[in-house]
């Protein structure tokens, strides 16, 4: 099928008739014009702005706490003390006890030189080397005095002379250097300190912790051998040995002089190791119930009583003053919301960003009031409960309603300003934790999953939002929380961690469940509609409809054919196609006043605009229009249909009255003025309402074509939209000429399946042409002028 085009368009606004119209201005609603005031300021987006801002900053902010009178230690106290709010408050006093305690358990770290024993044999060794090197190129009588020096000066031994002289007889021995080496190593192995006067830092009591590279190990501090008490052992495990007197008693003399401390002090480490155990005690805590009496009045003020409440002051004090807090939230969130204005105003038209704006404000609000309200129930539940699994109030966080405006604004509004919500509204809740970073991301991943979820499931039926928080949000929430507990080094006992997941699940039913309910009062209040609410209004079992296949067949039927005409089209164009097609169903419910002055709805009964004058019967065509505005308030149709109802005809000509009028009263001078047979308007100030108006008009002058030819069809449409084109009526629509011509191509396509001629049936012949046989069949003219006589006949009845 070949795709229709506008060749010949104008693009500028020419009179069909010699006189041009005037524009008809729409007059401002009474209720505009008696409460001028208060309808600029309720259209004012900055009123709300700060509305909502100082309820939400009110809300979230701290309140303000008196402090407790000082008491001294003995007083008598003259009215009952009660504590002003839930507080719990460090006992620094016990905490730092606990921390001191802890520190001095920790017992002092020293380092332990394993490789002593390897440089005591390299010493030895290098020792023996020397002498024998020594005595081999010395001969001198003075041989003695100049090993010793020697000996003092590079290795640092006093070295007796009977021991040198030894040494010098046996000329160095390996023996005796073996004998060393043995005798030494085997008590260097064991700890060796310089001196027990170091032992300053409680190894006594504690003992003490050696290092020694990756290796360590706690000993006690009579484990350890003093300089003195290490020569002393090493000279009995000498005198144990069976060897000759001579060399013993050089062995005893000679071997302590190789004995060095192999530990030392680590304070860094002992430092470290003391503050690791501090970090590790827990603070103790004060849990202070609010009203809770910390003294009667009469009684005696004790020391504990006074400690209290010096604590609670403490506590008091330091949280920020109120106003402060205040202010500084008021800031936070009016450069939030400036922001989400100035945003939503870039993508919506002014009127649907206000509205959009107006009810992010109030979910907001309303979605703070339930955390509120979920934060006291959660605090009751965890101290009433008896089972251990439910005494954590934090779990019960992840059962808030947090995804109760995700919900709501995917469901009524589009993902891109329901995931602006989602951010917004996290960043609410993990304020009002004092800014939990793993709350708010709950909040933010919980919101996307409930968007995700309405996406999968349709916004068909309502039922959609169950579906998605039990199926989508809730398992969602089981695995976010299992990532936060992965992602915690500290282990959570698992009564804890079944707690938060079933919390998890709870949390996206409870969402789904107030959404659920919120959702009709938000459509209700502004204006929404769903695709639920739509598919309700297109049942064709409702009353009016059924009223109107009895009382306005023709008018009926004319409707549900402008239904799908448009439905169609709207697909081809991606508008709302259910709000269109709605909006066709209902766009004729006028008719039913008087539903025999209309054509389509005429049989056998004669023409009633027969005896009317041309201005009366314009009146009754044009009140259709007017009266299926006022049926639709009557049965409460929303305001976008009954906005398409009204707009439907737009300000066009009653083009067939308007005719007979002038030939009636004025056939020569032509002076009828045509603004009088002109409907009331407003034109089409959607592309919807636009769509209806084109769909309405081809419907029924594709009626009067006596041969719907593929060839007429797309004629008659082009000529159509032409006319409306030019007269004006499509200004407001914003249709671009790509989406004139799909809708275009789209109504001659569904024109030709509804006028598609069958196949004739064998036998029968229903239009009696054998009795016309012979007779000349009259052609029918096929040019612009009859089409468009038909048309300006078929518009307007």
């Amino acid at each position: 099928m070949d795709s229709i085009s506008f060749r010949n368009l104008k693009f500028f606004k020419v009179p069909l008739l010699k006189k041009k119209p005037q524009k008809q201005e729409q007059k401002p609603s009474a209720k505009e014009q008696r409460f001028p005031f208060w309808r600029k300021l309720t259209d004012n987006p900055f009123l709300f702005l700060i509305l909502f801002v100082i309820i939400i900053s009110y809300l979230a902010s701290y309140l303000p706490s008196k402090s407790l009178p000082h008491l001294n230690e003995g007083e008598i106290a003259n009215s009952d003390i009660i504590a002003p709010d839930d507080l719990t408050i460090i006992d620094k006093e016990t905490t730092e006890k606990r921390q001191h305690e802890a520190a001095e358990g920790v017992p002092p770290v020293y380092n332990f030189d394993r490789n002593a024993s390897l440089n005591l044999e390299e010493n030895i060794n290098e020792f023996f080397t020397f002498g024998k090197e020594f005595i081999k190129n010395k001969t001198s009588f003075k041989l003695i005095q100049e090993l010793e020096a020697e000996i003092l000066d590079r290795f640092g031994l006093e070295v007796s002379e009977n021991d040198l002289r030894y040494l010098i007889k046996e000329k160095f021995s390996p023996h005796l250097e073996e004998s060393l080496i043995a005798l030494l190593t085997s008590i260097c192995s064991q700890p060796i300190i310089s001196s027990r006067n170091i032992f300053i830092h409680g190894e006594n009591e504690k003992g003490l912790l050696l290092l020694s590279g990756q290796e360590e190990r706690n000993i006690k501090a009579t484990e350890v051998l003093d300089l003195r008490e290490a020569k002393e052992k090493l000279r009995e495990e000498i005198k144990k040995l069976d060897i000759p007197k001579m060399e013993r008693d050089f062995l005893v003399s000679f071997s302590p002089n190789f004995i060095l401390p192999n530990m030392t002090y680590n304070r860094m480490e002992t430092e470290v190791r003391k503050q690791r155990e501090i970090a590790k005690v827990e603070p103790v805590f004060y849990n202070i119930k609010k009203g809770k009496v910390i003294i009667r009045k009469g009684d005696e003020v004790t020391k504990e009583t006074v400690k209290q409440i010096e604590l609670i002051n403490q506590n008091l004090r330091s949280k920020p003053n109120w106003l402060i807090n205040f202010g500084g939230t008021l800031l936070l969130f009016s450069l939030i919301f400036l922001t989400l204005w100035y945003y939503l105003k870039s993508l919506l038209k002014s009127k649907e960003a206000l509205k959009n704006f107006v009810m992010m404000g109030l979910t907001l609000v309303l979605s703070l009031l339930f955390y509120k309200i979920s934060v006291v129930l959660a605090q009751t539940f965890s101290e009433r409960s008896s089972f251990s699994w439910l005494k954590s109030a934090e779990s019960y966080r992840f059962a808030f309603p947090l995804q109760f405006g995700a919900f709501i604004f995917v469901f009524l509004t589009s993902t891109h300003i329901a995931l602006i919500f989602t951010i917004v509204n996290s960043i609410l809740f993990g304020y009002l934790f004092q800014g939990n970073f793993f709350l708010m991301l709950f909040g933010f991943l919980g919101g996307l999953a409930a968007i995700y979820g309405i996406k999968y499931y349709g916004r068909q039926k309502n039922t959609s939002i169950f579906k998605a928080g039990l199926y989508v949000v809730a398992p969602a929430n089981i695995l976010i929380i299992l990532t936060f507990h992965l992602i915690r080094e500290k282990l959570t006992p698992p009564d804890i961690f079944a707690s938060d997941l079933l919390m998890g699940i709870i949390g996206g039913v409870l969402s789904a469940s107030l959404s659920y309910l919120f959702i009709p009062l938000l459509e209700r209040i502004f204006g929404f509609l769903t695709p639920t609410r739509l598919l309700e209004l297109s049942n064709s079992e409702s009353p009016l409809f059924k009223e109107m296949a009895i009382e306005a067949p023709g008018s009926y039927h004319h409707s549900l054919i402008v239904a799908t005409l448009a439905e169609k089209a709207a697909e081809a164009i991606k508008l709302d196609s259910a709000l269109v097609k709605a909006s066709a169903l209902y766009h004729d419910i006028g008719k039913l006043r008087r539903p025999e002055y209309f054509i389509e709805n005429i049989a056998r009964n004669p023409d009633m605009h027969k005896d009317l004058k041309p201005s009366m019967s314009k009146l009754v065509i044009i009140n259709h229009v007017k009266e299926g505005v006022e049926i639709a308030k009557k049965i409460r149709l929303p305001k976008k249909i009954r906005d398409i109802i009204e707009q439907h005809h737009g300000t066009s000509l009653v083009r067939y009255f308007f005719e007979k009028a002038k030939e009636a009263y004025d056939p020569e001078m032509h002076k009828i003025g045509e603004e009088s047979f002109r409907y009331p308007g407003p034109i089409p100030k959607s592309k919807e309402a636009g769509l209806v108006m084109l769909a309405d008009s081809i419907e029924a002058a594709s009626r009067s074509l006596s041969h719907p030819s593929e060839a007429n069809l797309k004629r008659l449409i082009t000529e159509i939209i032409n006319n409306y084109l030019q007269d004006g009526q499509l200004d407001d629509s914003d249709f671009t000429l790509k989406e004139l011509r799909a809708i275009a191509s789209s109504f001659l396509s569904s024109l030709n399946m509804i006028h598609k001629k069958r196949t004739e049936y064998p036998g029968f012949d229903f239009e009696m042409k054998k009795k016309k046989k012979g007779k000349t069949r009259k052609k029918y003219d096929r040019n612009n002028k009859q089409t468009e006589e038909i048309l300006d006949k078929s518009k307007e009845i």
